[in-house]
């Protein structure tokens, strides 16, 4: 029931024309606001080598260097070089393929216009898995000006359909409180609800029934299906 009611009320968010990062600031549209999310992921890829995509200021990549063996932030802007980090002016298209344990790029994929094909760039440089946050579109409608689309959860989750097994994550913006989605289904119902007015009061009231939570935040820790393949034959 579920399946049918998400597929006539899922909407796909409009893309817009953002502001350019960094346009009146280094720091604009950078800002270092993820850092619950980057010491969550560093535990989560402790002892291996990570790649940051879009590390920005550069705070959360000295997050990830406490626990990684080796972890190199990647951006577009030289000013975002520093001398306390390894931090490389290219794009992730750039680097060689399955050259990282595990890729992260916190809040960089809503300002991204080929996000489909930025993904797969993800996923080609990555040996193991894959981390990503974004918001939460049902939450915040696209309202940033420096981001081009937001994601409803639903479609958060299909961005990784094929590359692995994905945990998906919901959490406040920051990262500093999380919850894994076990009931995917009805945290999407209600999310969907939220994105129409008309369907506002429904979605409030469903959500008390449900007792479903709706976060500001998303993120997904993505294992590569070689990575499954591995684990599988070990334990066997």
């Amino acid at each position: 029931m579920f399946q049918g009611l998400l597929t006539r009320l899922e909407v796909t968010p409009r893309e817009k024309s953002p502001k350019a990062c960094g346009d009146e600031a280094t720091l604009s549209g950078r800002g270092p606001s993820q850092m619950g999310w980057y010491a969550f992921i560093a535990e989560l890829a402790a002892g291996q080598s990570v790649l940051d995509v879009g590390c920005g200021s550069g705070e959360g990549l000295k997050v990830l260097a406490t626990r990684a063996t080796y972890a190199l932030g990647i951006d577009l802007d030289e000013r975002l070089r520093r001398p306390d980090v390894a931090v490389d002016i290219k794009s992730v298209a750039d680097m060689p393929s399955k050259s990282f344990d595990v890729v992260v790029c916190l809040d960089v994929i809503e300002h991204v216009e080929q996000d489909r094909a930025f993904v797969a760039e993800l996923f080609r440089v990555a040996r193991r898995a894959v981390f990503v946050t974004t918001p939460n579109y049902a939450m915040s409608f696209n309202r940033n000006p420096y981001h081009v689309r937001e994601y409803t959860p639903r479609e958060f989750e299909r961005l990784f359909d094929g590359y692995g097994s994905a945990t998906v994550y919901a959490g406040t913006a920051k990262g500093r409180e999380r919850v894994v989605l076990t009931r995917r289904l009805s945290y999407y119902l209600v999310s969907a609800l939220y994105t129409w007015k008309p369907t506002l009061v429904a979605a409030k009231i469903l959500k008390r029934v449900l007792r479903v939570k709706i976060w500001a935040h998303q993120a997904a820790f993505v294992r590569l299906a070689e990575e499954d393949a591995r684990a599988t034959t070990a334990v066997a």
